[in-house]
């Protein structure tokens, strides 16, 4: 679909459904009438470009170019993060904490009973990074915004040194559900419904991530006075197409989850530091998992360490 200033935002939201989360982030009624982007935009006083552009994220396209926004426009991203804040947690992350819980309730499973503290922990490092946004940065954005002086000494690189990816756990849990984790044949709705909110979690956080990425970051960094630098996205590794691991990184995965530190690992194998971070790459590219929650579950479950 090509987005234009002279659709009908009542037409965009028949065609696409989601994009009603954006009129709700952006602070528009659902009720538009006949009303075009253009006639909106004007009402609510936001760029109609920035509405487009977050419309085609919406679509999953991604704008080849980037229009010139201002001062306005980084109040208007900022309101719409500020919202979606409060929509990932109080309504995607409570429904995936409500089945997870109810999934805990009905089996007797060791590994699943993890997957409850799993995803307390995810939502709690979700919270952190939201809180960190609101309390720090958007503030700070804000402030730059309306041309008031920088009295902390802040600025936007501090931010990117902040800016952890909130995604990988939300990958495991995804790769532990549908590789790993046995289920009772009368549970697997729960764990379909469980996998529906995560995907769909998943894709709200990469448009979240891509505004703050290729839109509100560069323009921040522009008024700072900053010359944006280009990145060259990172390449996974591809993964191997044997899936079980050696004994050496079966030893090394042991102890990690054992809680020893790569130098404590290497020190009791007899090996090299930089061996034990190889061995920790070949792990996660083997098991598709990243974090040490979600490789506690992977052993669990593989026979690799039991529940103490």
């Amino acid at each position: 679909m090509l987005f234009t200033k002279e659709l009908k935002i009542a037409d965009i939201v028949e065609q696409d459904f989601k994009q009603v989360l954006l009129l709700e982030h952006l602070g528009i009624p659902f009720i538009v009438k006949e009303k075009t982007v253009e006639k909106i935009c004007q009402e609510y006083n936001i760029n109609p470009n920035l509405y487009l552009h977050f419309a085609s994220l919406f679509a999953n396209q991604i704008p080849s170019q980037i229009p010139h926004y201002n001062s306005n426009d980084i109040k208007c991203m900022v309101r719409y993060l500020q919202n979606s804040h409060h929509y990932y947690l109080n309504e995607r992350a409570a429904k995936i904490v409500r089945i997870v819980k109810q999934i805990a309730e009905e089996t007797n499973c060791a590994g699943i009973h993890l997957l409850n503290d799993f995803v307390q922990n995810y939502i709690e490092e979700v919270k952190k990074h939201f809180d960190y946004e609101n309390d720090i940065v958007f503030p700070y954005m804000i402030a730059m915004a309306n041309n008031e002086p920088n009295t902390g000494n802040y600025s936007i690189a501090e931010y990117k040194q902040h800016h952890d990816n909130i995604d990988d756990k939300l990958a495991d849990l995804k790769g532990l559900l549908i590789k790993y984790l046995p289920f009772d044949d009368n549970e697997n709705h729960l764990r379909r419904k469980l996998l529906h909110c995560l995907f769909d979690l998943e894709q709200d956080l990469k448009i979240h991530t891509l505004i703050e990425d290729t839109v509100l970051i560069p323009l921040v960094e522009n008024f700072e006075g900053k010359e944006n630098i280009e990145t060259t996205p990172t390449i996974s590794e591809e993964k191997k197409a044997n899936i079980e691991l050696t004994e050496r990184e079966i030893d090394v995965l042991r102890l990690l989850l054992e809680g020893c530190s790569n130098k404590e690992v290497a020190d009791k194998l007899h090996i090299s530091t930089h061996t034990v971070i190889s061995h920790r790459k070949n792990i996660t590219v083997k098991t598709s998992i990243k974090s040490l929650a979600g490789l506690t579950i992977y052993a669990l479950q593989n026979g690799i360490i039991e529940v103490k």
